[in-house]
């Protein structure tokens, strides 16, 4: 039987899903392993800064292209560098693969005093080489010690699949002493099966009835898209939804462009309190709400500030279906959405509220010093820069809040780190998604798009030496640096004026890419600090011309610029945790305190 090394069978299978490039650092445990990359035709490497950057940048891949990013790292060191990343896409519903190479396994089995390992329970007790893999089990899906032949082929693809089907991130140990090993080549002859399938389709054409059922009942519907919809691949059953059936749909800030926001179904963002004027009320007076991917945290509901009615509402979720308040677990929504959207017939709906009868009110505005203010350029950026098609990143800042105020273009694929909110995520992100843009452009997979991030000077700081990967590869996203000084979003918080939210003040942010080594052609550099200054910037030719460029936009804006979403969060969750403080207090018998 014809064989080849397990490290190029395992990349071959890889390459089998559509991933072109493979990401990570190298290390004494995975560097033969890396060396299989280049054996497999159409497959690359990229080599990040460190393990830690590598992982944010599988994580902007996967969002962007709704496959893995794969990850390699080496054991210990490396793995635990990047178990942050890992565990924001885990948090987050994205899918990674993170492969480790490992020692070789008679070093595990016999406990060797390796380099990268840890003593055991004492300081004098031989390593436990498994004790990483056991770190990162709560940060997982899935995973496979490639340790044993006869197996490997097959749990190679397991991962794969559970991978694709939960969305989230998945692990392989390959052995040093296995990566060379010979797997039948007739494993890649298989095709990978990655069709989501539930266990029960009887239970699936009974749900799809009763939703339906209440669907065609309802005088005011609602349609409430969340970011699991898109992380589960089902923008496009959606879209369909809305418009066949023209009911009111809104958006939640995780999931904001998800829905066209110049669709004419389409209402706003509703974040319970903190949407828009005329928002909350339309989605809370609904008498049948369909929530598609929910993702119910603090900062996805304004502070807690959600009330919709359980039972009122059907809540499709990538791990149970909810239907007016009777869950049904171990069920994945997205076969039950096609059937939906299948089944539906237009002429029994009986709905009496159109999306026109909505009135939204306008946004409010904050108060800055500074030209530049968010109130004024996030809606200025939609506006007159954003185009159909664009990958948006905004990072964990004042950013995630401020940008909600911009309308977005069709099929605007947006993302913040809304919840897990690892601030400094979003720049490497922007490098994984430019890589999976690139793939997407090479093979017409999609509509071409342009990758734009905007993120803090705080931020920038956790990540920046991605910019030099960003250019050494001749990627070309538009990154907008907001330079206000500092941890704005944690002076919202706590400590306006404290010294912990400040920052090295005075970096010069346009002239990083000469210190990292970049040629003039692959970068335009500026800044600005007046609204004539930007508004004459994205007017130029000088600006358009650039666009094949890194284009970096330094933006000054003030230190105490706080977007109105954020400060009343705050104050939303202030309320709500003095009350749970009196509480916990009461019951625990303690005097209350001040949090």
């Amino acid at each position: 039987m014809s064989t080849i090394p397990l490290g190029t069978y395992l990349f071959n299978r890889i390459h089998q899903l559509g991933i072109s490039r493979i990401m990570g650092c190298p290390g004494d445990f995975n560097m033969t392993l890396l060396d299989h990359i280049f054996n497999v035709e159409g497959l690359d490497w990229i080599g990040c800064c460190n393990e830690l950057n590598a992982a944010y940048a599988c994580d902007g891949y996967g969002r962007t292209r709704g496959l893995p990013g794969v990850l390699v790292t080496t054991y210990g060191v490396g793995e635990l560098s990047a178990m942050n990343g890992v565990s924001g896409a885990f948090a987050e519903h994205v899918p990674m693969l993170h492969i480790v190479g490992t020692p070789a396994r008679p070093e595990m089995e016999y406990n060797m005093w390796m380099h990268h390992t840890l003593p055991g329970g004492s300081e004098a007790e031989a390593p436990d080489h498994r004790v990483y893999s056991r770190m990162s089990a709560p940060l997982r899906c899935c995973s496979a010690a490639l340790e044993n032949l006869d197996t490997v082929a097959d749990e190679i693809d397991r991962v794969l699949y559970t991978i694709f089907r939960k969305s989230l991130p998945g692990y392989l140990f390959v052995p040093l002493d296995m990566v060379n090993a010979p797997v039948p080549v007739a494993g890649l002859e298989k095709p990978l099966k990655l069709e989501i399938v539930n266990p029960d389709p009887q239970l699936e054409d009974a749900l799809v009835l009763e939703i339906l059922d209440g669907l065609y009942k309802a005088k005011k519907p609602a349609i409430l898209a969340d970011i699991l919809a898109r992380r589960h691949r089902a923008r496009e059953l959606v879209m369909e939804l809305v418009g066949q059936t023209m009911i009111p749909s809104f958006s939640t800030d995780l999931a904001k462009g998800f829905v066209d926001e110049d669709h004419p179904a389409f209402v706003g963002q509703y974040n319970g309190r903190l949407s828009r004027p005329g928002v909350a009320e339309a989605m809370e007076d609904s008498d049948f709400v369909l929530n598609i991917g929910p993702l119910i945290t603090d900062n996805n509901t304004g502070g807690f500030t959600r009330f919709i009615d359980d039972k009122l509402t059907v809540m499709l979720h990538p791990a149970y279906v909810s239907v007016f308040g009777v869950r049904h677990d171990n069920l994945h929504f997205l076969p039950i959405l096609e059937k939906l959207v299948a089944k539906l017939d237009v002429s029994k709906l009986s709905n009496t509220r159109k999306p026109t009868d909505i009135v939204v009110g306008e946004s409010k505005k904050t108060e800055s010093p500074a030209d530049i203010s968010t109130s004024y350029f996030y809606p200025y950026i939609g506006d007159h820069f954003l185009k159909a098609n664009d990958v948006v990143f905004a990072d964990s800042g004042t950013a995630q809040y401020a940008i909600n105020d911009a309308k977005f273009p069709k099929n605007v694929n947006f993302t913040t780190q809304l919840y897990y909110s690892s601030i400094g995520f979003a720049l490497p992100a922007a490098l994984g998604a430019s890589i999976a843009q690139r793939e997407i452009d090479e093979g017409n997979l999609g509509p071409k798009g342009r990758v734009v991030l905007f993120e803090g000077d705080g931020s920038s700081m956790m990540t920046i030496q991605e910019l030099s990967t960003i250019a050494r590869y001749g990627y070309n996203p538009t990154i907008f640096l907001i330079n206000n000084e500092g941890y704005t979003i944690e002076r919202a918080i706590h400590g306006p004026e404290a010294k912990y939210n400040d920052i090295t003040p005075h970096w010069k942010w346009t002239e990083l890419f000469s210190t990292f080594g970049a040629s003039p052609d692959k970068y335009f550099a500026t800044k600005v600090e007046t609204r004539a200054e930007l508004e004459t910037l994205l007017s130029s030719k000088e600006f358009a011309d650039a666009e094949h460029k890194v284009r970096f936009v330094e933006v000054k804006m003030d230190r105490l610029d706080i977007p109105w979403r954020l400060s009343e969060q705050v104050a939303e969750i202030a309320k709500k945790t003095a009350k749970w403080f009196t509480e916990y207090s009461t019951k625990m018998g303690e005097v209350p305190r001040a949090t």
